[in-house]
């Protein structure tokens, strides 16, 4: 019995929160764009906060925009500020209280080559479990230009490593800046552009769905410490928290699985206008295509969260939709605490498509058996996170797909290839759609003009 005690003992000391950082601010790098960088910063609400980028030729940039916000139940307020900067040169956050500096950050540059991009990608981070941070070391190490939350980024039903807690917007805020305070990713010395989007974690309810109470709340929650609203360059806002980044020769789509999400398997798993959005875009834009939601797309083969298993007739709608749209795409996915490759027939779609799916990065994992008849490989029972290198070549779309451990174990790699008709042509009217006046959301946000 003396033993049983101390071995629980043991799992609790190793799954306490993480300390917060008194010599340094919890920021994090937002949408960037080839000129434009946005921030998001979490302190105590009583301080009056002054931001630069300074070029490393001495150039000092002032915030094209910025705003607060705040709860009146809560110590702690979110700055968010946004920049105009040069492509070609490298800056340093820099952050004032009073006229004295209290913190400076290395930017992260963002994508170099629009032909390009590496991606890393996780999701499951529950700030409890801190014995797994190192892991974020062994994600920087691995150089990514842009890094991908895609879903339970924060663990608001979680009270402690052995309880849950029914959620309110307090307790949704509160459990935000203990996110925000104790993950060793927000106080890096270089930082990393990231971009999120939810699942049922951060939203508030286990499972939740579109019949969940305090869904609007929790969404502006969100909004407030991922640092994607000011931005209107390279980001385009659709129904919710959904949205498309356009990064280079690449388009990502982030598909919110939860506000719209039907609590009957007859029902809707994306919504109406959501998928209508969608659908138009993904004919409109062209380009190899990210689609990128919280939970599994295919999974009626297993017992948790997927698009199949939850609604399977509007999933046949849904893949019946995508058919008929001739832009090469592939499936993010995280949520099942496990990674893998699906790689689906030709016929499917009428072109090659995979599903990568990416969990957990620092949780509990799963080792369950199901008999997945699309994967390709998998990695069950460890902490880790995907890098995906993108190559957009001679009409081919080239993806070098990686898992790694908390010390940088190799878990599996694939080189997957999506075949890109007319590629050049898409990616050139593409061009010049975007080229023409950059416009940003100041401190209000204004209505997006049509193009």
């Amino acid at each position: 019995m003396k033993i049983v005690v101390v071995f629980l003992f043991f799992l609790v000391s190793c799954a306490q929160l993480g300390t917060k950082r008194p010599d340094r601010l919890s920021i994090l790098q937002g949408v960037t764009s080839p000129r434009g960088v946005e921030f998001s910063v979490v302190t105590e609400k009583s301080k009056t906060l002054n931001f630069e980028l300074r070029s490393f030729e001495g150039d000092i940039i002032t915030p094209d925009g910025s705003k607060i916000i705040s709860r009146s139940t809560s110590d702690y307020g979110v700055h968010k500020v946004i920049f105009t900067r040069d492509p070609q040169k490298e800056y340093n956050l820099f952050v004032f209280e009073n006229g004295k500096q209290i913190d400076q950050r290395l930017v992260g540059k963002g994508q170099s080559d629009n032909s390009k991009l590496r991606l890393a990608v996780a999701s499951c981070m529950n700030d409890i479990y801190s014995q797994d941070f190192k892991i974020w070391d062994t994600l920087a190490s691995k150089n990514p230009e842009y890094l991908l939350l895609i879903g339970d980024n924060v663990y608001t039903d979680v009270a402690s490593p052995t309880t849950t807690q029914v959620t309110d917007p307090d307790i949704i805020w509160q459990r935000y800046v203990d996110m925000r305070f104790n993950v060793p990713l927000y106080f890096r010395e270089k930082l990393i552009p990231i971009h999120g989007i939810w699942d049922d974690h951060d939203y508030g309810l286990k499972n939740g769905d579109s019949d969940f109470q305090y869904k609007k709340e929790s969404r502006e929650i969100f909004e407030a410490f991922f640092g994607q609203d000011l931005s209107n360059e390279n980001w385009t806002k659709g129904p919710a928290l959904s949205g498309l980044l356009n990064l280079g020769d690449f388009n990502l789509y982030f598909l919110d699985g939860r506000s719209f999400r039907s609590s009957h398997p007859e029902g809707v798993h994306l919504g109406l206008d959501q998928s209508a959005w969608f659908y138009s875009k993904l004919r409109e834009e062209g380009s190899p295509s990210l689609i990128i939601k919280g939970d599994q797309f295919f999974g009626g083969y297993h017992r948790f969260d997927s698009f199949e298993g939850n609604h399977p007739n509007d999933f046949s709608n849904f893949v019946s939709e995508l058919k008929k749209i001739p832009t090469p795409f592939v499936f993010l996915s995280g949520d099942r605490h496990m990674s893998e490759i699906m790689q689906f027939p030709r016929s499917l779609f009428g072109k090659p498509s995979f599903e990568i799916t990416s969990s957990p990065i620092q949780a509990r994992t799963v080792v369950e058996e199901d008999s997945n008849p699309w994967r390709v490989v998998t990695e069950k029972g460890k902490n880790n996170f995907i890098i995906m290198n993108n190559l957009a070549l001679d009409n081919h779309w080239f993806l070098d797909v990686e898992s790694y451990g908390i010390n940088g174990e190799l878990y599996f790699r694939r080189e997957l290839a999506v075949y890109i008709k007319d590629l050049q042509n898409n990616l050139n009217e593409i061009r010049k759609r975007r080229h023409g006046k950059r416009r940003y959301r100041k401190a209000k946000p204004q209505r997006r003009r049509r193009r």
